[in-house]
């Protein structure tokens, strides 16, 4: 038989496994938490240098064009040629797909009915460009 002793110190030692690997675990889901956070503040100028850029990889311009939408869509008078570069730039950027472009276009096109003429000519432009 084993003694009451032996089986009491076993079950304290499991006890004391299991509430280290919890801890564990919980102290690197915060630090997973931690390094996450953005250490640039994105402005419009900054995402638009993303998507400018020709080495940019698809997903810093998925990125840059979600944020872009979510923060950034409606199109004032004083922005609407940023806009009309952007999705020039958009469409001929090497990385970029169909799906980001329609995305895009579509996005601003529903937000801003009144400048959907000027998105449409913009799109034009620059998938004549793309070749």
């Amino acid at each position: 038989m084993i003694p009451v002793n032996l089986i009491l110190t076993i079950v304290g030692l499991l006890f004391l496994l299991i509430a280290l690997v919890a801890l564990y675990v919980w102290s690197s889901k915060n630090k997973i938490a931690v390094t996450e956070a953005p250490s640039t503040i994105e402005t419009f100028e900054s995402l638009s240098a993303v998507i400018k850029n020709r080495s940019s990889s698809a997903s810093e311009l998925s990125h840059a064009v979600d944020t872009i939408l979510s923060r950034f869509g409606t199109i004032t008078s004083h922005t609407s040629s940023s806009y009309k570069h952007l999705l020039e730039a958009l469409c001929t950027h090497p990385k970029t797909d169909s799906k980001l472009i329609l995305r895009f276009e579509k996005t601003l096109r529903t937000s801003n009915p009144t400048h959907a003429h000027e998105i449409e000519q913009s799109l034009a432009l620059g998938l004549a460009a793309r070749g």
